[in-house]
């Protein structure tokens, strides 16, 4: 069960949530006047006379017309900004991730894709600057697969391609670090890769946005060889993409008396098989799409992500890897089916 900790603060969520709905009409109005002030309107529910050209949207004129400072061609500026965004600049904060939805099988070219399962899982990052002006990220993360239509947790799941029902294994993988600098650099099951580091950022002032996008393409050879794992190996290599596009707005992300600046994005995957389908060196891949974003702290996380990862894997996931990781091999959830699992027999 979670700790006394974690539980005060889902009750002081679930208080503050009722405390909303039991107020109706009225408690709508914070977040009305927290967008005049924001905008410089006066914070008044009803003003003496309408204004001579009402916005289009409530907060229309909180997000209007930031002018841009920062210059994303300078290296440092941009690495700044991302780990503003994926983390937070102080080491001594640890930054909470979400990211929840759908993996879909993609096989030959006259079938369309078909839903396999459902996912949701979470981060907690800790990032640690370098007197060189290199970022170290200590990430822990872990997922649990869903029912496609129902949402619910699963522990097995029945391949639609061979009829077999297969335990499912959930994603738990206690260390995956990274550096970030010029050059970023990270370790793929025993392969360190390493890749130029300049995200690039689409800007939009007049609606006060920014939007970054950081993309991972590698191959690299698989750890579970299809002579020891026949039904779990996909093949002797593994091709993974991961494209993340976050929006965060602009005036947060310039703000020099933060530290961190909340983002909304969507995280996009392709990646083989995954050991427990037992799919074997089936034709295909997995595409994953999800949506993500960053709660940053535990009590404004799904109560329901954190009882599963209390119950099933435990509350080490709600903290970051040590310093001491630094440096050792990062898991995945191939590393991790291979500690944990047989080969399953042939059927």
């Amino acid at each position: 069960m979670l700790n006394s900790t974690l539980l005060n603060a889902m009750a002081s969520r679930r208080d503050a949530l009722k405390m909303f709905t039991m107020g109706g009409a009225a408690a709508a109005m914070p977040a009305l006047t927290a967008c005049a002030q924001d905008s410089g309107a006066p914070a008044t529910s009803a003003p003496a006379a309408p204004p001579a050209a009402a916005p289009a949207t409530p907060c229309a004129a909180a997000r209007d017309n930031v002018e841009l400072t920062i210059n994303f061609q300078d290296p440092a500026q941009n690495l700044r900004s991302f780990i503003k965004v994926l983390g937070n600049l102080d080491p001594s904060v640890e930054t909470m991730g979400w990211f929840g939805g759908d993996l879909f099988a993609v096989t030959s070219p006259d079938k369309p894709l078909q839903k396999m399962f459902g996912v949701e899982g979470m981060g907690v990052l800790r990032v640690e600057p370098q007197e060189d002006g290199s970022y170290r990220l200590f990430n822990r993360e872990c997922a649990f697969y869903k029912h496609p239509f129902t949402g619910q947790y699963i522990d097995t799941w029945q391949n639609p391609f061979t009829g077999e029902e297969v335990q499912v294994s959930p994603i738990h993988n206690m260390v995956v670090n990274a550096e970030v600098a010029p050059v970023f650099k990270m370790d793929f099951d025993g392969e360190v890769q390493e890749m130029p580091f300049t995200p690039p950022w689409w800007v939009q002032e007049k609606i006060n946005t920014a939007m970054s996008m950081f993309e991972v393409h590698v191959v690299a050879p698989n750890p579970m060889t299809v002579e020891e794992w026949p039904r779990e190996s996909a093949g002797p290599m593994n091709r993974i993409s991961e494209m993340f596009h976050r929006s965060v707005r602009l005036s947060e992300l310039q703000d020099e008396n933060t530290t961190s600046a909340d983002y909304e994005g969507v995280w996009t995957r392709v990646g083989p098989w995954l050991p427990w389908m037992l799919q074997g060196q089936a034709e295909g891949h997995l595409l994953y799409r999800t949506f993500m974003t960053r709660p940053g702290t535990i009590d404004r996380m799904p109560d329901q992500l954190l009882q599963q990862v209390a119950d099933k894997l435990g509350e080490e996931y709600f903290v970051a890897p040590p310093p001491e990781t630094w440096g050792q091999q990062n898991d995945s959830s191939f590393s991790v089916y291979m500690e944990e699992n047989e080969p399953a027999p042939m059927p």
